[in-house]
């Protein structure tokens, strides 16, 4: 059986799938040593060639073929919920400067720590699986489903891989996926993926440390392409997209998380700062924002795409893209750079450099201005620009002329806004960020707006 889920709009698709089956053929389990780097040789899930196998999983794994599985644990919000990001740069000398916003998160039981890009431009958790090779998996932490006594093997539609078994073992055919990846500071890629379901836990922070835990069927990578997975600071990423996005309902990681939550409002909110930075579940912290939010319905849901309309571009007070065929503005909390779709940007570009000058240490140039209707975002050449005073842009290859005006708000518009997400109402809002000094206790109130 094969089926094909497109894009409904391949401007705006960063994310796509394929979905195929494939035999699973496992190896009698072996011994193996471990590496420097914790990681062990373990059992091929994409073809039927033996490898080595982790012989405490597979004692684990033997041992509990035929035991009834036990659901994952599932633990929902029951108030306002904030995980702490940290800003990380890239790991290769090519990125430029690249940097991204990364948290904490666990998977399984025990619990197996993971650090992972909380992207709202992915609609499903992506982890490296145990089993894969590659070089973009071996140099970062990965998932071992064998190692958890609640993860199964499941099929998209939720369904158990091999009846009986909570894990498929021998010769069985199973769900996969091959999700191509577009990053617009590190380059595009590939994923081929299985499905696992477990629970994906985060902890919060503040006065209290409290913890929350999604039932969830992620996609765990058996291949990774070098780029842009390798030079990416972060082990995995958590899918913050609208449902759509996700390959599986039982694969939205937002949708999942507000299914059993209680007394909430179904909303959350990014904001980052100089080295630091917040998601807010549940809830905003109105210390951090010079006004209200603004609310805007966001652009084509069905795209699953959290992205707005933009009525025109300025640089100063010239129009560089009256958005006469459309714009749009997608909230990408994976880009550094502001993305920009590659037959727009020469234009940009060449507008801005002309504006900018270095006075005394300090670069100054014309204010880069998304006119969004009802609200104008902002940026300052010092949010736009390098330590050598030209324009940080990164290239959105998108195809033209079908598809024209899309923007990618990351880093460089959420360092001077705060950006919200209304789940149920389909919204999307903004609110100045307050200029003060990174705080080192993390206080989340509640605001209803």
């Amino acid at each position: 059986r094969r089926a094909s889920f497109p894009a409904t709009n391949p401007a705006q698709q960063r994310v796509a799938w394929r979905i195929f089956e494939h035999s699973t053929k496992l190896p009698p389990p072996m011994p193996s040593t471990r590496s420097n780097c914790c990681l062990a040789a373990c059992l091929a899930l994409l073809s039927p060639q033996s490898t080595i196998a982790d012989l405490g999983a597979a004692l684990r794994r033997s041992s509990s073929v035929h035991v009834p599985a036990a659901l994952p644990a599932d633990a929902p919000l029951s108030g306002t919920f904030v995980i702490p990001l940290e800003r990380v740069k890239a790991r290769s000398d090519d990125a430029k400067g690249a940097s991204f916003y990364v948290g904490k998160v666990s998977v399984g039981h025990p619990a197996q720590p993971l650090q992972v890009l909380f992207d709202t431009s992915s609609g499903q958790v992506i982890l490296p699986h145990r089993a894969c090779k590659n070089t973009a998996c071996l140099e970062h932490r990965s998932f071992s489903p064998w190692a958890s006594s609640t993860a199964m093997d499941v099929n998209f539609n939720g369904t158990e891989v091999q009846a009986g078994h909570r894990l498929a073992e021998g010769l069985v055919t199973r769900d996969g996926a091959v999700v191509t990846y577009m990053q617009s500071d590190l380059g595009e890629g590939e994923v081929t993926a299985v499905l696992v379901r477990d629970s994906v836990c985060m902890e919060s922070a503040g006065q209290s440390t409290s913890r929350a835990c999604v039932d969830l069927a992620v996609l765990a990578a058996t291949k990774m392409d070098d780029a842009p997975f390798r030079a990416m600071p972060n082990d995995g990423i958590v899918g913050l997209g609208l449902a759509n996005l996700a390959v599986s309902p039982m694969s939205s990681f937002v949708a999942r998380l507000l299914e059993g939550s209680r007394n909430i409002l179904p909303q959350f909110g990014i904001r980052f700062g100089a080295e630091s930075g917040e998601i807010h579940f549940g809830g905003h912290d109105s210390s951090r924002l010079m006004s209200p939010l603004r609310w805007f319905p966001v652009d084509h849901p069905e795209d699953g795409y959290w992205q707005v309309a933009i009525k025109a571009v300025y640089v100063g007070s010239n129009i560089v893209d009256n958005c006469e065929r459309g714009c749009h503005g997608i909230v990408d909390t994976g880009a550094s750079r502001l993305g920009v779709q590659a037959g727009n940007l020469p234009k940009l570009e060449a507008a801005l450099t002309k504006s900018l000058v270095v006075m005394g240490q300090q670069c100054q140039g014309a204010d880069l201005k998304f006119d969004l209707g009802d609200m104008v975002l902002t940026l300052q050449a010092s949010d736009y620009t390098g330590e050598d005073c030209s324009p940080e842009l990164g290239s959105l290859a998108l195809e033209e002329p079908a598809f024209k005006g899309v923007y990618a708000f990351g880093e460089t518009v959420l360092r001077r806004y705060y950006a919200a997400f209304d789940w149920e109402q389909r919204r999307l809002g903004f609110a100045p960020l307050v200029a003060t000094e990174e705080r080192n206790t993390l206080v989340a109130t509640a605001v209803l707006v």
